[in-house]
């Protein structure tokens, strides 16, 4: 049952080997694919995204309309807000 500092660390050793051994490769397939994936997007691109279209005329210059009544309500609750907290 008992087991030698020598056995201990040949096993160390081999964890240690098959561990960095498995990063390796699975780091070395993530490259491949990584570069296969780039060549495929190469040869078969996409559509091009189209630009936004600005919309033209009186619409896009007008200001959004806003109620007298709703501005009144809005400085309402802010004033009273600020006495509030005072």
């Amino acid at each position: 049952m008992a087991t030698s500092i020598s056995e201990l660390l040949v096993e160390a050793g081999n964890l240690l080997l098959v561990g960095m051994g498995f990063v390796f490769v699975f780091l070395t397939i993530l490259i491949f694919a990584v570069n296969g994936l780039k060549a495929f997007c190469e040869r078969f691109p996409g559509a091009q995204p189209q630009a936004p279209v600005r919309a033209s005329g009186n619409k896009a210059k007008q200001a959004p309309s806003t109620d007298n009544n709703v501005i009144a309500a809005i400085s309402a609750a802010v004033h009273a807000h600020r006495n509030a907290n005072k």
